[in-house]
């Protein structure tokens, strides 16, 4: 199946800032290219919708969650400096030296994260873990007042570090994490149009980081006859990981399909047939309770919901510094086309 990504798309989207619960810039990026080909509109949760064929048979839902790890400030203190609280789940340590993007009240601000310079550290700090308590975010403001002229108790914020490509197919960035998941399902949609009589609808969820809450309100709003979820699943290649633990995944070589309590067999089978009927590679991954994906309440939605998983292999996740292969981005668009196709 021939497919030419819109990279365009893919920037705009990765630029955003979409933290859980603050996704509306993101979100807006992907109505505005959803509008170009399908119906495309809003819940009330925040959940993006680009519907194809509305009441064609079966009804088949794309989720993609479109919310990235961040934080949001808990206190100014009298200096200027920021205290910062999660919004997902942060490793500390890569906070460190990190350049911020926050929403401000008259735009974004730009802020870095300090901490004290190593010849100042007493020798019990250097051997200790960095806590996100013990950071702080610094906008070069020199006072509380000039801080809270542009942002205020509640304002979030983002990594700040753009998409870059690196040797062969490789692409880094933040927010892959999942910003591929709704680039993926909508350019699946846009693939499908014109091709099928089927009611497909892709979506960019909301607050998977904190719980998968948007893709509970999504799947209820929309109760399709099926669903597949696309994510991002940890590479097995670099240092240090163990294939006993995370599977099989590396860059480059193919989709990973899940198999465990919340994937629905056939939706399985009929992806595993798809991916081979296209020559796509893929590996299975299992897990023996939760996927950890939007798919563990999608599945639990209503009198049960047939659902699948589709991941996409990815290093140094939830860092500013996530890295995929882009062929494997492709091959996932492909397999959700061609499933959606042979149905």
């Amino acid at each position: 199946m021939d497919y030419a990504p819109d990279l365009e798309f893919l920037e705009k989207l990765l630029l955003a800032a979409g933290p859980s619960g603050f996704e509306e810039e993101a979100t807006g990026v992907f109505l505005e290219k959803a509008a170009g080909f399908a119906q495309a509109e809003r819940d009330r949760h925040g959940n993006a919708y680009a519907r194809l064929n509305p009441g064609g048979r079966p009804k088949v839902l794309l989720l993609g969650h479109a919310d990235e790890i961040g934080v949001i400030v808990s206190h100014v203190e009298e200096k200027g400096f920021l205290r910062l609280k999660p919004l997902g789940g942060w490793d500390p340590q890569v906070l460190v030296g990190q350049r911020l993007r926050f929403l401000g009240k008259r735009g974004h601000v730009l802020g870095v994260v300090g901490r004290k310079a190593v010849h100042v550290l007493k020798e019990e700090e250097r051997k200790k873990a960095v806590e996100l308590e013990d950071l702080f975010a610094d906008i070069g403001a020199g006072s509380r007042e000039e801080a809270l002229a542009h942002l205020e108790v509640g304002a979030v914020g983002v990594l700040d570090q753009p998409p870059q490509w690196l040797l062969g197919e490789r692409l880094v960035s933040k927010a892959l994490d999942n910003r591929l998941g709704a680039f993926v399902v909508l350019e699946a949609l846009r693939l499908v149009a014109g091709k099928t009589e089927a009611e497909v609808v892709a979506v960019a969820t909301v607050q998977e980081e904190i719980g998968a809450f948007g893709a509970r309100t999504a799947a209820f709003r929309e109760a399709p006859d099926l669903a597949l979820v696309v994510d991002v699943h940890h590479d097995s290649a670099a240092p240090g990981m163990d294939k006993a633990r995370v599977g099989e995944a590396e860059l480059g070589r193919g989709v990973v399909l899940d198999v465990g309590p919340f994937v629905d067999r056939e939706v399985l089978k009929g992806l595993r047939q798809a991916a081979e009927a296209e020559g796509i590679p893929y590996v299975l991954n299992a897990h023996g309770r939760w996927s950890g994906t939007d798919a563990d309440e999608v599945a639990k939605v209503r009198e049960g919901i047939p659902t699948g998983i589709v991941s996409i292999p990815l290093r140094y996740m939830h860092s500013p510094v996530e890295m995929v292969d882009f062929r494997d981005v492709e091959r996932a668009v492909r397999l959700l086309a061609a499933y959606i196709l042979r149905l």
